[in-house]
């Protein structure tokens, strides 16, 4: 049996949306251990792991806007905790690795789509925030 276009599309949207619920649960476990005082660097680096998988299923399904918020909502985070005096000067400097990271990638997307402003933006923002380690 051959499915029409419509209902081959609607089965691509469910699969899509049935990941993002799954990889939802992965994500709310790894940012619980990072809200911990005791969080590890491997506990952060999952935390960045579980992200960027959201970010590249979400590119991968052409999903350029919620690509864009996970890889934002991770960077973000990730600068928080540079900037956390009470983390470890190893799991501030990992942040840093990683924020570099999130940035390259987004400031890339933007770039593509355009928005120099925002890139700018974040690349300032950045500075400002690892001004400690340079």
């Amino acid at each position: 049996m051959t499915l029409s276009i419509n209902a081959w599309l609607q089965h691509k949207i469910d699969e899509y949306h049935f990941s993002i619920r799954d990889i939802t649960v992965d994500y709310i476990l790894a940012l619980a251990k990072l809200n911990r005082p005791e969080c590890s660097p491997e506990q952060l680096r999952n935390f960045n792991d579980t992200c960027l998988d959201i970010a590249e299923l979400c590119q991968l399904n052409g999903d350029d806007q919620s690509y864009l918020h996970a890889l934002g909502r991770l960077h973000q985070r990730l600068l928080q905790e540079l900037s956390d005096t009470t983390r470890e000067r190893l799991f501030r400097m990992q942040a840093w690795q990683l924020a570099r990271h999130s940035l390259t990638r987004l400031c890339h997307q933007l770039a593509l789509n355009g928005e120099w402003e925002k890139v700018v933006s974040l690349q300032n923002e950045f500075v400002r925030q690892a001004a400690w380690i340079l």
